[in-house]
């Protein structure tokens, strides 16, 4: 649709010790929907920070809209045409809709220093957002937003901005199925005015359905481009981790063991009397749209959540878990899906991260016993294959997948029966996502239930044993994994009947 907008040829970035970007060369076509594939630690994230001005490339060079551009600051890239959407939204939570679209750009009604139109600011962003949606009022606090609407709340702020490129960086991540299909078509509508869009997920089925071409990139290097007609999913895994995965989900169906969880009719949150029983060996999984109550369920279990009634009994013993300290006692662990937020002491070493949970136990004399602490980091590194120059690397510089396997670890070092995990490949590579599924396959062999949360509706149906469907709060059904369907999945989910 008019030719090339940006080219990045030649792309090289270096850190102390690092060869992030090996001469990474990417081009965009105006109207282009273009998939940027890699495994965490790929590149992807450092050549969109040069990109948008916030890192300066070593070597190279940028084209954009038919001139070289170089030396430019974020603020300057914006002001060209170029923006960035990232997973983690720029938003200032307490301000309206219409302060977030128009910041530093607020129409004043005399000079710089009159009062601020509001009559005419409010009118200007409600004539943006409704190219996108009628369904936002400019005049409400972002944070009585849904995750969703935030997101097209940054694309109306882009497009106050004459975008001519947009760059989405995991844009799905937090949305449910209604929400990301009505997102894709946003997305489309945009390509079809023109705007060339660089589109970065993990989840196979978006990069189908959205893009045009597909280019992978692989420990910094451009590895290749393809139009995605002429992809299929095998081909994409396969450059992306340099290797054939021979399964993607190797879980089989077990036969189950004893009942170690029994949940009667718990309310907690927005969960209301929710039964269920969790086996040994199996993968049960809780399946529902955003906001079903499936994460207030399981952190009552935690004991993160007050219960309002109901009980819980694990492994024959009746319990409250009234602190997460009590159901780390009862042999539960839980992996929370915002691991960035809630899982992690980003600015500290992997060393404590991992150690943390069991920091009791290690304790001598008052003091850690540092040598056990260091014999456990090096055990779980081993085990789980994580990907860290030692230790003592601070959690915040690994990888997302390597990220989530720091999490993982500290809680299996608690010694559970019961893990429960939600979202656990939630923003991580496709390479990861297969080696989190066989340490689930192999924790079920050992013995372990596991409880699992998932957005996508293919890992639940390849991962569970069994599926208990949430809407609204409570159990719409229990599905087997032989009778799962998508259809029959979905119309559970939204309160139909099975």
């Amino acid at each position: 649709m008019g030719g090339t907008i940006l080219k990045m040829q030649q792309i090289t970035k270096r850190f102390p010790g690092v060869l992030a970007l090996d001469q990474v060369n990417i081009s965009l076509d105006r109207g282009e929907v273009l998939a940027l594939v890699g495994e965490n630690g790929a590149g992807k994230s450092t050549l969109l920070k040069i990109l948008s001005g916030a890192y300066v490339k070593d070597e190279g060079v940028i084209e954009f809209d038919g001139r070289v551009i170089d030396g430019y600051s974020p603020n300057e890239a914006i002001d060209m045409g170029i923006s960035i959407i990232y997973q983690e939204l720029d938003n200032y939570g307490t301000l309206t809709v219409t302060e977030n679209i128009l910041v530093n750009a607020l129409p004043r009604k005399g000079g710089k220093f009159s009062p601020i139109d509001w009559k005419a600011a409010n009118a200007k962003a409600d004539e943006l957002i409704r190219r996108i949606t009628d369904e936002i009022d400019v005049t409400a606090r972002i944070n009585t937003l849904t995750a969703a609407q935030q997101q097209l709340v940054e694309i109306a702020k882009a497009m106050s901005r004459n975008m001519k490129v947009l760059v989405m960086d995991e844009p799905t991540s937090a949305l449910n199925r209604v929400e990301t299909e009505q997102l894709l078509k946003i997305v489309k509508n945009l390509a079809a005015e023109g705007i060339g869009i660089i589109y970065i997920s993990h989840r196979m089925d978006e990069i189908f359905q959205i893009s045009d071409r597909i280019q992978v990139m692989r420990d910094g290097k451009s590895v290749s481009s393809f139009l995605t007609s002429e992809a299929d999913e095998e081909r994409i895994v396969r450059e992306m981790v340099g290797r054939t995965l021979d399964s993607m989900y190797p879980h089989t169906k077990q036969t189950p063991g004893e009942c170690i969880l029994k949940v009667e009719h718990l309310t907690c949150g927005k969960a209301e009397d929710v039964s269920f029983r969790l086996h040994r060996g199996e993968i049960l999984s809780l399946f529902g749209l955003m906001g079903a109550g499936r994460t207030s369920m399981v952190r009552g279990l935690f004991g993160d959540r007050y219960i309002r009634s109901g009980s819980i009994e694990i492994l024959g013993k009746t319990t409250r878990n009234r602190s997460p300290k009590e159901a780390i006692q009862n042999h539960i662990a839980y992996v929370p899906n915002e691991r960035k937020l809630e899982g992690l002491m980003l600015t500290d070493t992997v060393r404590f991260n991992i150690s943390i949970s069991v920091v009791d136990i290690l304790k001598k004399f008052l003091k850690v016993d540092k040598k056990a602490e260091e014999q456990i980091t090096e055990h779980w590194i081993e085990k789980l294959g994580i990907r860290t120059p030692s230790g003592e690397t601070k959690v915040v510089s690994l990888s997302g997948g390597n990220q989530q396997k720091v999490v993982i670890a500290r809680w299996l070092e608690t010694k559970p029966e019961i893990l429960i995990l939600n979202d656990p490949t939630r923003g991580i590579d496709v390479g990861a996502k297969a080696e989190i599924y066989r340490l689930m396959e192999e924790l079920c062999r050992q013995g372990m239930g596991i409880i699992m949360i998932s957005s996508e509706l293919q890992e639940t149906l390849s991962m569970a044993d069994r599926i208990l469907v949430m809407s609204e709060g409570r159990v719409t059904g229990e599905v087997p994994r032989e009778e799962a369907t998508q259809e029959n999945l979905m119309k559970l989910a939204v309160g139909g009947k099975g």
